[in-house]
């Protein structure tokens, strides 16, 4: 019945809360890691996704993983980056619904679906074979290098559609303009979303996080290793020798620095946030959240977290293509 349906979405939000509390206090103790706070993140809200599917009834529909959710990477308030798999799209219209609904029990995560075939134009749900066409004729580059960290979450069809979207990976995987492709989508991006501001820009800007993703999105594909998560795919490329030891040192130490960054300015916004504090106040904030002594240490540090992607991703993705 709907009432006891509503009881169990008050509980599943009440829970969520209360877990969400926990991963808070052992992050600001220093008790989690960056990579540990962001594992946990993912895992409630997919236990969050699949209940709220499972109270109404959607066990026709395949959900799949994408994004920094495909990669068990979310922090602090995260929509979730989904694909949808199957023939009906009314129990993903209500998931939807429900997961952005707000609650005296608390709120759950808001679900993003906008990178199905036709984006916010195309049908909410899409079958397997409206997929494989998609991928295969009228996809985007961007799209298909986007399959990167794509993870079956739940649902009948997750062997098959990943099947295709590995397929059109792979030949994607084999453009001759590989790299000019993804970089032209990333001058792209910064123009479309720069914020004005290139120093505060810790997200699409120069050496940014955007720019470190598309570096191992790039690299993986053109050697075909497939993994979701953006350790572990710079670990895999350092083992194949697209990155040497020292390489692969800094671009985690310094991608896992701006990450942190975004999360500590995300934890008190519980919403995206691409840029630094502009006000001097409050960068110091950021700055004594983070441990650093002064806001000089952190300017440097965080110079150096960004020239090091930047040097990194030229050498690597733009010497090649040039």
């Amino acid at each position: 019945s709907l009432g006891k349906k509503e009881t169990a979405l008050d509980r599943l939000r009440a829970y969520r809360q209360a877990q969400l509390l926990r991963i808070l206090l052992r992050d600001v103790l220093g008790l989690a890691d960056f990579a540990t706070m962001c594992r946990e993140q993912s895992a409630l809200a997919e236990a969050c996704l699949v209940c709220v599917n499972e109270i109404f009834g959607g066990d026709e529909l395949t959900i799949i993983a994408m994004g920094k959710f495909g990669g068990r990477e979310i922090t602090y308030g995260a929509d979730l980056d989904v694909l949808f798999v199957g023939h009906e799209s009314r129990d993903a219209q209500k998931l939807l619904s429900v997961m952005a609904q707000p609650s005296a029990e608390g709120n759950l995560s808001r679900v993003d679906a906008r990178l199905r075939p036709e984006g916010e134009k195309g049908p909410l749900v899409c079958s397997l074979e409206t997929y494989q066409r998609y991928y295969a004729e009228r996809a985007q580059p961007w799209e298909l290098q986007a399959l990167t960290r794509a993870r079956p979450v739940t649902g009948p069809l997750q062997n098959e559609f990943m099947a295709i979207a590995k397929n059109a990976w792979h030949k994607a995987g084999q453009y001759v303009d590989l790299y000019a492709k993804i970089d032209n989508m990333l001058e792209r991006i910064r123009r479309e979303r720069s914020s004005g501001a290139e120093f505060l820009d810790f997200k699409t800007g120069s050496g940014g996080i955007i720019e470190a993703e598309f570096l191992a999105q790039a690299l993986q594909m053109r050697e075909s290793i497939w993994e979701p998560n953006w350790t572990g795919a710079v670990d895999r490329l350092r083992e194949v020798g697209q990155f040497t030891e020292s390489e692969a040192r800094a671009l985690k130490g310094a991608y896992e620095f701006l990450r942190g960054c975004e999360s500590v300015l995300r934890r008190y916004e519980n919403k995206s946030v691409s840029t630094l504090p502009a006000d001097q106040i409050k960068q110091g904030r950021l700055v004594h959240r983070l441990g650093s002594k002064n806001i000089e240490a952190f300017t440097q540090k965080y110079h150096a977290a960004r020239s090091s992607i930047h040097e990194i991703y030229g050498r690597r993705i733009r010497q090649p293509a040039s």
